[in-house]
């Protein structure tokens, strides 16, 4: 996958503050729009600023158009086959596997949206319509929200710059690609169909975070995944918690508004001036946002929010890069896979 560069700050003086506006924005648009989900356009809405690289492009545009037919294809998908249980599973099953080929050997992200999105639409089904119907038209008018965000804040506060950024991207380069894919389809898909078995959504998060450390090439990489994503969960939950106090005190919705922007800004800012890799600090924003609006408009206790995201991510992430590693050492000796760089 691609590892996300920093930007420079006189090519994009204005990355923090678009970010921390579309944020604001899917969190303001929530309601009037009926998303009962806004936490999925709003760290969506994080995530395309916080990506944006140099000038603009369609793709920066492509995502909010995406993002609904997708919603509306999966969503079909799970209500066809989920009183289905050996269809749903060839298809599920089927769909991650594609998914995790394509990210691994294409280090593509539509790889990872033919495994996340279909994961979260099945988990849904298996809860109830309700959560299915609820999700999709969360996803879709959460495309319009991030569209006007996306648009408007682009023209209010473009780029300063006229180079169009190219990814760079690692994918696996390797003399036995079906036993490299065999290793990691052995490691995720028992961990999914257990997942889809216990019909628990806040299980979710474990197959979430396993693909990214199955889909990374090498070692190495997959390090750097335990690195930010299980160091930015314990630093999210922390600010996460501070977030909840202040919010416990004057329990307004313009105060989360303003508090979930401003750690927002602070956290982007960081992704162009900080020492760490961006993706660490892409990742702490995301998960204390994902945290704050679990806890107070998930009907759950904010601590075990906290505490169940900081264990499920860091003992996936842990076990699943040791599994990996023994297996690799097994049936895959470390000399013959080598990532190569594919512009």
């Amino acid at each position: 996958m691609e590892e996300l560069s920093r930007v420079d700050p006189d090519e994009d003086p204005y990355l923090a503050l678009r970010t921390a506006l579309a944020v604001a924005i899917c969190l303001l648009l929530g309601e009037p729009l009926g998303i009962t989900q806004p936490m999925l356009p709003m760290v969506m809405a994080m995530s395309i600023m916080s990506n944006q690289r140099g000038a603009l492009s369609v793709r920066t545009f492509a995502t909010p158009v995406i993002l609904p037919v997708l919603a509306i294809v999966t969503s079909w998908i799970a209500a066809l086959t989920v009183n289905e249980p050996l269809i749903f599973v060839v298809v599920n099953v089927g769909l991650a596997i594609a998914g995790l080929a394509l990210m691994l050997f294409r280090g593509s992200r539509v790889g990872m949206m033919l495994t996340i999105f279909p994961l979260m639409m099945a988990m849904s089904a298996l809860y109830s319509d309700y959560a299915l119907v609820a999700i999709r038209d969360s996803m879709v008018m959460g495309g319009l929200a991030l569209g006007i965000s996306v648009v408007a804040l682009n023209i209010l506060f473009p780029p300063q710059t006229s180079r169009v950024h190219i990814e760079m991207v690692t994918p696996l380069a390797t003399d036995r690609p079906m036993t490299a894919l065999l290793i990691r389809v052995a490691v995720y898909v028992p961990v999914l169909m257990f997942v889809y078995a216990s019909g628990d959504m806040n299980m979710m998060i474990i197959p979430i975070m396993l693909l990214f450390v199955v889909a990374e090439p090498d070692h190495g990489s997959r390090m750097n995944q335990v690195v930010d994503r299980g160091g930015g969960t314990l630093v999210g939950a922390f600010i996460a918690a501070a977030v909840l106090a202040i919010y416990s005190l004057v329990p307004q919705m313009l105060v989360m508004v303003l508090l979930l922007a401003s750690v927002t800004y602070w956290l982007i800012d960081k992704m162009t001036t900080g020492a760490r890799r961006p993706l660490l600090y892409q990742y702490i924003c995301s998960t204390a946002l994902v945290m704050v609006l679990s806890a107070t408009q998930g009907g759950r206790d904010a601590l075990e929010v906290v505490l169940q995201r900081v264990v499920m991510t860091s003992s996936t992430m842990i076990g699943g890069i040791i599994l990996l590693a023994l297996l690799e050492a097994i049936f895959l000796p470390r000399q013959e896979d080598s990532p190569v760089l594919a512009a």
